[in-house]
Formats: structure tokens, sequence, C-alpha cells
């Protein structure tokens, strides 16, 4: 999978409590990263599969539409990665899933990761979302992740621990990374008392890929 990661992030407006431990520091400001024309982007594909993420991609929703048809139009298929904290774009009047293909979809996948301390998610996004990703930090809790699945009937729910900053920073000088061991210990009690769950680990961090 290709990962396109947009610059700007509204979770510093919001004082979401996700920027402790988010791993993109880079992809906060809006000015930041290089601007370039839906075509460029996706001249530079090379795999069948892209995700939108970063930072908040639908804070250039008027660059994410569009991307997501051409890439879709290509027969890519397309992943976006949102917190939520934004209503799903309606292109021409329609959903976030408003006609882009023959089969009617702009999206194959939407991810929705809403942070602390509120966990909320705008309206709008009830049967659009297709995976709820929750982040364990020391935070999280099961009523919170029970409440937004019983929102969110029919998505997958997805919990995953947070990473042990200092280990990961540890991991320059050749330290193995880990996730944070008591969020790792509450991930898996939490996925054992809901087996409908899954536990989910950022396996590029563990290969060391970026």
């Amino acid at each position: 999978m290709t990962f396109i990661r947009l610059a700007g992030c509204n979770a510093p407006e919001l004082g979401l409590e996700c920027l402790r431990w988010c791993d993109t520091r880079e992809s906060w400001d809006q000015e930041g990263g290089v601007d370039m024309e839906v075509g460029d982007v996706i001249l530079r594909v090379r795999l069948p599969r892209v995700c939108l993420t970063g930072g908040e991609p639908l804070l250039q929703k008027e660059a994410v539409i569009p991307l997501a048809r051409e890439a879709r139009g290509l027969g890519m298929q397309v992943h976006i990665e949102t917190n939520g904290t934004l209503p799903p774009p309606s292109p021409r009047g329609s959903t976030l899933v408003a006609p882009a293909t023959s089969d009617g979809r702009l999206f194959d996948w939407v991810t929705v990761s809403p942070k602390p301390p509120d966990y909320v998610i705008a309206p709008g996004w009830i049967g659009i979302a297709d995976e709820l990703k929750l982040i364990v930090d020391d935070q999280l809790t099961k009523d919170v992740v029970e409440r937004l699945a019983a929102d969110h009937p029919g998505a997958m729910v997805s919990i995953q621990p947070v990473w042990d900053a200092g280990v990961v920073s540890g991991n320059r000088l050749g330290l193995e990374p880990v996730p944070d061991p008591v969020a790792a210990k509450r991930a898996v009690k939490m996925v054992m008392d809901h087996p409908e769950w899954r536990l989910s680990l950022q396996m590029h961090k563990v290969l060391g890929i970026k």
C-alpha cells in the first residue's frame, strides 16, 4: 500500500490529546509538505492500493475527492483514515461514497479513528465507517469503545496499543521498538473480553519501515 500523507491537522486547535503520542508531528502544519497536482501524485503511486492519511486528510477535501476518483478510475483501491471530527464531504449533494466509478463508491475502505479526551465522531459517519480504530493509551476505556461500536454497527473495531515514545526514540540507536507494555496488556484484555474486536499493531514500526 502507498500512503499519501496530506499536510495539516486540526488536533492542535481542537485540543485533542493524541498530540501527546502522535508519531507524525511533521504533518500538523497546513503549510508543510509540497504542493502537488492530483495527476502528479497519482504518477508516483506504484502499488494497487493507496491510503489517504494525514494529519487530517479531510481538511483538504477539495483535493481528496478528485484524488480518490482518479485513483479508483485507474483501478486502484483507495483507503482513507480520518479522525472523524469533520463530517463526510458531500460531493454533488451526496455522501462520502458518492458515485466515483461503476460500483458507486468513492473509497474502498473508510477508517475513523476518534481521539481523546471525548472521542467525538461528527454526524454523518454512521453507515459509512468500515472501521473504528481506537488507540489504547491511559485514557481509552472499554466503555468508550463499546459506546462507539454501538453507535456504528457493522464497523470493524480495531484496538491498537500506543507505542512507548522512549523506546521508539531509542530505536534510532538500534533498540527494538515495542508498544507500551501497559497499553499492550490493556489492548489484549479488551479484545479478549470482546472477541468480535481485533488487535491492531503498527507492523511498519516493528519492521522499521517509514
